[in-house]
């Protein structure tokens, strides 16, 4: 029995059960299979009306259609040829670098001769947008007022909706235009599509020190949260360098209320030392919960109850995660509005954002605004104006370059992950090192339509496999998914949820070397743990939306990313997990050398440490863990 309590416990995510379409054992998608045979036939039946000889033929057949054939079997980059060729031309159609401040003159000469033709993009000018938002909530409310004529009031609103999205496709706009926040108030970010998000910020535990029972412990505490959590979530691990000004403020107090000049030559000797590992070598992480507001009818957009069941589904995240071992940070009125806002922030201007705060950046647009004698709109400045970036350059197929920093976006494909986890598997990319930032997507599913869906599809199957002799290359297919849907139909009827689980990394560099170092680096972590990882090749720009903190995932990469999981499997997913020991009122013992994050502690702080001496001797297994680099 003892054994068993210690021993660490996993988690199956199950394959797909639902996506078929697969031939000669899984090898090959069944789209793929057609469209290499359609592009064969569409090659080879000109060539076999060439009078030539029949081996003249075959040559070339076998310099054409084969290799064309073989291309579309296996797909580019986890996706079907087709498929790959549509989003390389809608790249080449809306690739664009978004400006502050639009030169007079057409964007980037030297890409418009990449161009066969001239391309005429179709402006709106910015009073007409708003007469399209106007006759949207028009279009909504005559909706409300009449549900007769439902059919009729929706033509509207989807060809206005259609507008917008067109004019956010210009080559002109600004990147506070860009960006689908309308604005931030109590603590609630207002998109553009109409919803409300809100983010909550989490203090994460070091996971990994804990024996087996109270893993399980946190693991079963995380299933309560999960079933009675928003039907759709984001989990955001973001990584950038330590903020140390807390720790150098108090050692500047204390410098000032030293009477000894030797002691104070010593603290300022240590305050030097903080500084020059915090600007080179530390890193911290902040871990992210997003949220949206679901209304129980469409025709329901009620703002007042929006804030109260955002701040109800706050408590009681607060109250599930405490179980876990886990603290929800609070904000109240402004201090709310000023965190969603400095988030939103840091994620986009992750240089300059080191060295100007966003309160500094906010003054210099007021002033500015008084500067140019507008000190009238200065209440009314949109929140893009404080957030944004510079520019955003959506001209390149594999990074999106903003604020001076390459960005580059992967994501886990709905085959990329392993059938059996333990318990926090995702600590492996939360502390992969610095600029490596994770997105995990939870969708539940309505119970329902899953068991009815699924019972289905194994009823497919099963004939399926009657027909299709062992000795077949499906046979092994046909089994696989069978034995996945037996295994969510059982967790299904133990009271257990369906959720789609989709990932995505946000791998960042100052240089375009580094970038590609480190997508290579993240390649091989993931192959060494029998993971897979693809970067979202002329899918850059959809994903950088996705990887706002907006629970907007796009549709393709939804589609291409979705895993599905029971209740058990979400759950060891638990990305709350890091290394980091960092206390404001602690002493510098060095560096993790696993991840980067300073070694600040607090030995004395029994509500923290239960063995004051376990960061000198190692007692607790604290420091063992920690790999501590010597700081001087």
């Amino acid at each position: 029995m003892a054994d068993k309590e210690d021993r660490h416990d996993t988690y199956v995510i199950p394959s797909n059960f639902i996506e078929g379409g697969t031939v000669m054992g899984g090898m090959f998608k069944l789209r793929n299979a057609i469209e290499a045979g359609a592009l064969a036939l569409l090659i080879g039946f000109p060539i076999f009306k060439i009078q030539l000889s029949l081996t003249v033929r075959i040559v070339i057949l076998c310099l054409t259609a084969l290799p064309v054939a073989l291309l579309a079997l296996i797909g580019i980059n986890g996706e079907s040829l087709t498929s790959f060729i549509i989003n390389f031309f809608k790249f080449l159609f809306s690739r664009r670098v978004i400006r502050k401040f639009q030169p007079q003159s057409e964007t980037e000469p030297s890409k418009r001769k990449a161009f066969p033709f001239k391309i005429k993009p179709r402006q709106k000018p910015e009073n007409e947008v708003a007469a399209l938002k106007q006759q949207l909530r028009e279009a909504r409310r005559a909706k409300k007022k009449s549900p007769a004529q439902e059919d009729s009031a929706e033509v509207k609103p989807r060809k206005i909706n259609k507008m917008l999205n067109a004019n956010k496709r210009r080559k002109d706009i600004t990147p506070a235009e860009y960006l689908p926040v309308e604005k931030i108030q109590n603590g609630i970010i207002y998109t553009r599509d109409h919803r409300y998000v809100k983010i909550i910020e989490v203090v994460p535990i070091n996971f990994l020190l804990r024996s087996a029972r109270e893993q399980r412990n946190i693991i079963y505490s995380f299933i309560s949260f999960l079933k009675i959590s928003p039907v759709k979530m984001q989990f955001k691990v973001l990584t950038k360098k330590a903020d140390i000004n807390k720790h150098l403020d108090r050692i500047q107090k204390e410098i000032e209320n030293e009477p000894d000049e030797k002691c104070r030559a010593l603290q300022r000797d240590y305050e030097e030392l903080i500084r020059k590992l915090g600007s080179k070598e530390a890193v911290t992480r902040r871990f992210l919960i997003i949220f949206e507001y679901e209304p129980f009818s469409r025709r329901e957009d009620n703002e007042i109850q929006a804030v109260s069941a955002l701040q109800t589904t706050v408590n009681t995240a607060k109250t599930f995660l405490l179980q876990c071992g886990n603290e929800v940070i609070e904000h109240k009125d402004t201090e709310a509005d000023e965190f969603a806002a400095d988030v939103l922030y840091n994620i986009l201007n992750r240089k300059s954002s080191a060295d100007k705060p966003l309160s500094q950046k906010a003054a210099e647009i007021m002033a500015r605004y008084i500067t140019e004698g507008k000190e009238d709109q200065i209440n009314n400045i949109p929140i893009g104006e404080f957030i944004a970036p510079d520019s955003i350059d959506f001209t390149h197929g594999k990074y999106v370059l903003m604020d001076g920093v390459y960005h580059s976006y992967l994501l886990i494909p709905s085959d990329g992950y392993k059938l059996q986890v333990m318990a926090g598997w995702l600590s492996l990319l939360v502390n992969a090192g610095d600029g490596i930032d994770v997105d995990v997507f939870l969708h539940r599913q309505p119970k329902d339509r899953i068991v009815r869906r699924l019972g289905q599809q194994l009823r497919i199957n099963r004939s399926k496999i009657k027909d299709t002799s062992d000795t077949n290359t499906d046979y092994d297919d046909i089994e696989s998914a069978i034995q996945s849907g037996y295994f969510l139909k059982e967790g299904l009827a133990n009271n257990e949820d369906f959720y789609y689980l989709s990932t995505l990394i946000t791998v960042t560099a100052e240089s375009l070397e580094e970038l590609e170092w480190r997508i290579a680096e993240i390649k091989k972590l993931m192959i060494s743990q029998d993971l897979d990882v693809s970067v979202c090749s002329f899918r850059q720009e959809q994903a950088f939306n996705s990887a706002l903190p907006l629970i907007s995932l796009e549709k393709r990469l939804y589609e291409r990313s979705r895993r599905n999981v029971l209740t058990g499997g979400a759950a060891s997913c638990y990305p709350f997990t890091s290394f980091e020991m960092c206390d404001d009122n602690g002493i510098l013992l060095g560096v993790n050398k696993h991840n980067n994050s300073l070694i600040i502690v607090d030995i004395f702080n029994s509500k923290i440490y239960k063995n004051a001496n376990m960061a000198i001797m190692g007692t607790s297994g604290g420091a063992t863990c920690c790999g501590l680099k010597r700081a001087a």
